[in-house]
Parts: structure tokens; C-alpha cells; sequence
């Protein structure tokens, strides 16, 4: 097997989905005795948690999405790295960096949102010359092909999650981590985050943790608990994540007199306690390139309402898995809620279904296709 180094590049300056599964993928990597080196912002989030993991960094200004003075610094950090290397971006301006600095090196760009492509120049510089385009799901991949890709250059690698005390280690979390919580966990965790938030602890708990951005949806959201809340006014809905629209949404929480109803609570630097003390997972989105979230709250058999947008039927299966309902739909949405906190036992058996189905999710298998791409582009 060829031993590669893998220079992953993100320059955001958050630790959201997509750069946690960079930090996954770069662990189940390096257990497979490949040497990856995370390319970032000094002093971001990412920066700080790799060093947290032991993953090598290297960092760059990213200075915009064509940043020539990035580029130059690129491509002799790269010179510099001897052996099979790979080029991978997991962001599409660092997918414009990687064409700009390395453009006749082995080079791999990742698409982890469901949005159309811009059409031009930009958008064939990026990706059609590109080694390998991968897609977080299936749904992204059709986009592309109807964006006029090649659909044999595209390859679908679903996210993934620690599964098993091994991958537990590779990630360096603890065997629990993924892992339902005890009664007397459980019972601790909601304790704290309701002496935290001002939540009562003994009623049900809807939560949802995603950043504060259009494409999430939590217009939709707080309409659907306004909803809810007229059949069952004991419900409380916790928004955990931060963003550019929380102003906007603060005040759509007032204007419909939401208050002590409607939680948002920012970014939690561990968010898996949160998951693990909710009743149910409402995921809102009208576009999605997979949600990996809704990995984390299968793991711990978190019950999951979500909608139909983008690759989230990849991974939560209607009925069997979860509740899916279309997106913009707040009524929808609000019963699919409404079902899971009334109906314990169809809340249990779908949680067990998805928790049950995460094998596919893995990070062994994330890797060994991705081995299998690097392969290809060598």
C-alpha cells in the first residue's frame, strides 16, 4: 500500500462539520501510517484543536479565494514534502488555492454543500481539472453533473463518526463519547445546561445545533415551534450554534413571543453533552449537503425530525430511521416534532434503527475509499 502525504487545506476560521470531518479524516489516516498535515489559519479553531489531536499544521494568511501570496506559500510547503503527495481541499477556496499553487500535482477537492455551481471560468479552474471531485452524498453529486461536471470524475464519501472503542481512539475521544448517555448521565448533563441556560430541566427538551446561516433554516424552525407549542405549550426548544443571523432570528423569537420558549444559546465548545440531553433532534434545513449532525445524535440514540433537503435521506430513512418532512414546511415540521415527544415508543425504535445503521458511517470506511481516490489521482 503507498504511504501518502496528505496536505488537507480549510482556511475557515470556525470548527463546524466540515472541519471536523477534515480532523477525522486526517486521524483514520494517520492510523493507516499515512502522514497528513492540516493546512489552516494560525490560531483558528481548527489550528487548535489538530495540535489537540497531535495532527502536524502548517498555516497560510488565506487572504481571499484567489490569494497569490498563499498560493506561493503553498506550493513550496508542498515542494518541500517529498514521496506521493496529495493535494486535498476541503473547501472551495481552498479549492481555488490548490489550482493557483499545485495545479500539476495530484489534487483531490471536496464538496460538502448543495448548492448549485457558479458557472465560468472560477468554477473550471477549481474543479474540472481537478484529480478527483468528492461528494458528501449522492444529492451533491447530481447537482454537479447538472452543473455539467463529469459525472465519472465525481466519487461519493458519505461523513462520518468514530464507530467502535478503535476509531474512539484513532479520533482520541473517549469509548462513551458516541455513545447514548447513562439515566444518571443524562440526568447530571441536563441539570447543568438548565442551571446554565435558564431551561427547566424536567420538561421536553427539542434541540437543534447548527450554525446560524440561511441555508439551516431556523426561520422555519422557530415557526414550527410556535406551532408546537399551541398543542404543547410544556415543550422548549434549545438552538445551540452560533452565526451571522442570530440578531435576526433573537428577534423573530420576540416578535412571536417566544421568550422562555425558544432558547438560542451559542457555540458550545462540546456540543455532545447538549445532543445527549435533548428529547429530540430538529434539523431544519433546506439545504444540506449530508448533516453529520445527524450522525452525532444517531450515536446517541437521539430520536431525529429533519427535512428532505439535499443528502439527509442518505442518512436518515423515513419512518425507519427518523422523521423526515419537507423543507419549509413549518407545520410539517412541527408535527413531525410533535409525534416523536408524544410517542415514546416510535421515538425509541427509530433512535435504535439509526444508532443500529451507523456502521456504514465509519471512518474506516471513510478512509479506505479515500485511499482508494488517492490511488486513482497518483
Amino acid at each position: 500500500m503507498t504511504s501518502y502525504t496528505i496536505y488537507h487545506l480549510d482556511g475557515e476560521r470556525t470548527l463546524r462539520g466540515g472541519e471536523r470531518q477534515l480532523l477525522y479524516l486526517a486521524c483514520a489516516l494517520r492510523a493507516r501510517k499515512h502522514r497528513n498535515v492540516v493546512v489552516c489559519r494560525k490560531g483558528s479553531l481548527l489550528a487548535l484543536e489538530a495540535d489537540r489531536l497531535g495532527l502536524e499544521a502548517a498555516f497560510l494568511p488565506f487572504l481571499g479565494e484567489w490569494d497569490p501570496l498563499s498560493a506561493v506559500a503553498l506550493r513550496h510547503l508542498v515542494g518541500r514534502g517529498g514521496g506521493d503527495v496529495v493535494v486535498h481541499s476541503h473547501t472551495a477556496h481552498t479549492a481555488a488555492l490548490s489550482a493557483m499553487a499545485c495545479g500539476r500535482m495530484a489534487r483531490v477537492a471536496h464538496r460538502r454543500v448543495d448548492f448549485e455551481l457558479n458557472t465560468g471560468l472560477s468554477r473550471r479552474l477549481k474543479y474540472d481539472h481537478v484529480g478527483a471531485v468528492v461528494a458528501v452524498s449522492s444529492a451533491i453529486k447530481d447537482i454537479l453533473v447538472r452543473c455539467g461536471m463529469r459525472p465519472e470524475g465525481i466519487s461519493v464519501v458519505p461523513d462520518a463518526i468514530p464507530v467502535g472503542p478503535e476509531e474512539c481512539r484513532w479520533a482520541r475521544v473517549d469509548r462513551e463519547y458516541f455513545a447514548p448517555a447513562t439515566p444518571e448521565a443524562r440526568r447530571r448533563s441536563r441539570l447543568e445546561l438548565a442551571e446554565r441556560f435558564g431551561v427547566e430541566p424536567d420538561l421536553p427538551w427539542v434541540g437543534n445545533l447548527a450554525a446560524l446561516v440561511p441555508h439551516k433554516d431556523h426561520d422555519t424552525l422557530i415557526a414550527a415551534a410556535f406551532l408546537a407549542l399551541r398543542r404543547n405549550p410544556d415543550l422548549r426548544f434549545i438552538i445551540a450554534g452560533d452565526g451571522p443571523l442570530q440578531p435576526e432570528l433573537l428577534g423573530q423569537i420576540k416578535r412571536m413571543d417566544l421568550i422562555g420558549k425558544v432558547w438560542l444559546v451559542g457555540r458550545l465548545d462540546d456540543a455532545m453533552p447538549f445532543l445527549k440531553s435533548v428529547d429530540v433532534l430538529a434539523h431544519s434545513s433546506w439545504g444540506e449537503g449530508m448533516g453529520s449532525v445527524l450522525l452525532e445524535a444517531s450515536s446517541c440514540k437521539i430520536p431525529i425530525a429533519a427535512t428532505t433537503a439535499g443528502g439527509i435521506p442518505e442518512v436518515i430513512e423515513d419512518g425507519r430511521t427518523g422523521l423526515l418532512v419537507p423543507p419549509r414546511d413549518p407545520e410539517a415540521l412541527a408535527g413531525a416534532v410533535l409525534r416523536l415527544v408524544d410517542d415514546k415508543g416510535l421515538a425509541g425504535a427509530l433512535s435504535t434503527a439509526a444508532r443500529c445503521g451507523l456502521s456504514k458511517f465509519s471512518l474506516a470506511n471513510m478512509a479506505s475509499k479515500m485511499e482508494s481516490i488517492y490511488d486513482k489521482v497518483n
